[in-house]
Parts: C-alpha cells; sequence; structure tokens
C-alpha cells in the first residue's frame, strides 16, 4: 500500500511521505504519535531484509537466511522471534504473542461456529420453504406459482416430491409429477411409471409427459398400456411420448 493511502487513525489526515517503518513518528495535523508497522499475517513473521514471509516458528528466513524478528506488540521494536523480554521495552512478548496466538484460535473457532449455525439456519429455512411450496401442490390454482419455485430448487426437491406422487390428493400428485418432468432427475423415473397406473387421468397425463421429457425408454412397456386408456387425452398423449421415445416402434 502506498503511504499517501495511510491517514492518521485519531483525526484522519493523510500521512505524509517519507514515513520509515517501526519508527515512532507524530502526525503533523493533531500531534498523536504512531508508528507505522510492517504488515504480516497472523502466526507469520515479515523478513525485514527480503520482505520474504515466513512462519512465526523459523528461527532464519527460508529465503535470505537472516535473523527473523519480530514487532513488540507494545513499543514496536524489532526482537527476534525466540525473545522473551523486548529488547526495548522490557515487557514479556512471548506471553503477549501467545496470548495473541490464543485470542486467533478463539476468533477461528467462533468464526466456524459462526458459519455452522448460519449453514443450518438457511437449510432450516429452505426445508420450511420447500414444505410450503409442495403443500400449495393441492390447489391447482397454486400450481403456477409452486411448481415454478420447485423447479429452482432441482435436485433438492425431488426426492420429496417422488414421495407426493403417493398422496392422497390427485392435484400433488400430479403437480408432483408435472414438476418433476420439469426437473427431469431419473431418479423420479420409477415413481413417474408406477404413476402410469394412477386412478386419476391428470396423474396419468403428467407422468407420460414427465417420462417422455427424460427420455426414459424403460417405460415404454407402461405407456403402451396407455394407448388403450379409458380418457382420450391420455391414449393420445401416450401415444405422442411412445413416437418420441421408440420411434417407427410406435
Amino acid at each position: 500500500m502506498e503511504i499517501n493511502l495511510l491517514r492518521c487513525p485519531a483525526c484522519g489526515a493523510t500521512i505524509p511521505h517519507g514515513i520509515k517503518p517501526n519508527e515512532q513518528f507524530r502526525c503533523p495535523s493533531c500531534g498523536s504519535v504512531l508508528v507505522l508497522t510492517d504488515a504480516e499475517a497472523a502466526n507469520q513473521v515479515l523478513c525485514t531484509r527480503c520482505q520474504t514471509i515466513n512462519e512465526a516458528t523459523n528461527r532464519f528466513c527460508v529465503n535470505c537466511g537472516s535473523t527473523l524478528q519480530a514487532n513488540c506488540p507494545f513499543c514496536y521494536a524489532a526482537n527476534e522471534t525466540d525473545a522473551v523480554y523486548c529488547v526495548s521495552c522490557g515487557a514479556n512478548i512471548k506471553k503477549a504473542f501467545a496470548q495473541k496466538a490464543e485470542w486467533l484460535a478463539q476468533k477461528k473457532a467462533y468464526d466456524q461456529d459462526r458459519r455452522a449455525a448460519l449453514q443450518q439456519a438457511e437449510q432450516a429455512r429452505r426445508r420450511a420453504d420447500l414444505e410450503q411450496l409442495l403443500e400449495k401442490l393441492d390447489e391447482p390454482a397454486q400450481h403456477p406459482f409452486a411448481i415454478y419455485c420447485l423447479h429452482e430448487y432441482g435436485t433438492d426437491a425431488v426426492e420429496p416430491l417422488i414421495a407426493l406422487l403417493q398422496d392422497d390428493d390427485p392435484d400433488a400428485r400430479f403437480g408432483a409429477a408435472h414438476t418433476l418432468g420439469l426437473i427431469g432427475d431419473e431418479r423420479a423415473i420409477p415413481g413417474l411409471i408406477n404413476a402410469l397406473a394412477d386412478k386419476e387421468p391428470a396423474v396419468r397425463y403428467w407422468a407420460a409427459e414427465a417420462l417422455g421429457k427424460m427420455h426414459a425408454t424403460s417405460a415404454a412397456g407402461a405407456l403402451q398400456k396407455l394407448l388403450k386408456d379409458r380418457h382420450a387425452g391420455v391414449r393420445q398423449h401416450a401415444a405422442l411420448v411412445l413416437r418420441q421415445l421408440t420411434g417407427e416402434r410406435a
């Protein structure tokens, strides 16, 4: 980062050029005593000679072999990484660095727990939303919105939709068959083949439609039985799907 991009943390004034790292200076605007420290990552130390980042446990720089130094967290004086007391202010820097490492470890654990909790909350919210959408399939008037949203859920909605093919409500059954055809997951093929024998013509129709979209040639035998279906629309659609799946054999 360029020095002219840094600002005094006390008054916000721009830091002037020519400031050396790790040396105290006064802000020209408010007079606050400041120290410009070397940038370093947690549990790492910056070689003051070649600027290579080293592990804090390294005695010598992995690049140039120089003795590594760490800045005292109290006076910012440079110390060797294995020093116990600061060469400038005498503070126990080994203890301070150990406390810093412990704090960073606690923060890392907290961040992991927080991410896990947020993920669990998001999963719970998605499950609740999915259940509400599945319930909307009980009403044909709600089908367009529910089917669109369930399609967006994709594979996460497949297993619940397969189970819904056995629901007591025929509207839910044919809504599930319609949605499964749009998603196109092959896990649904066995359940959709069974749905071709449903007592409701709408379920048989949309199950045939879904199997056609999935190019499920294994459903040809069950679809042939629909050529004698008592409902004309189902018979016609079954013939159309069979032509798509088997070509001339239809």
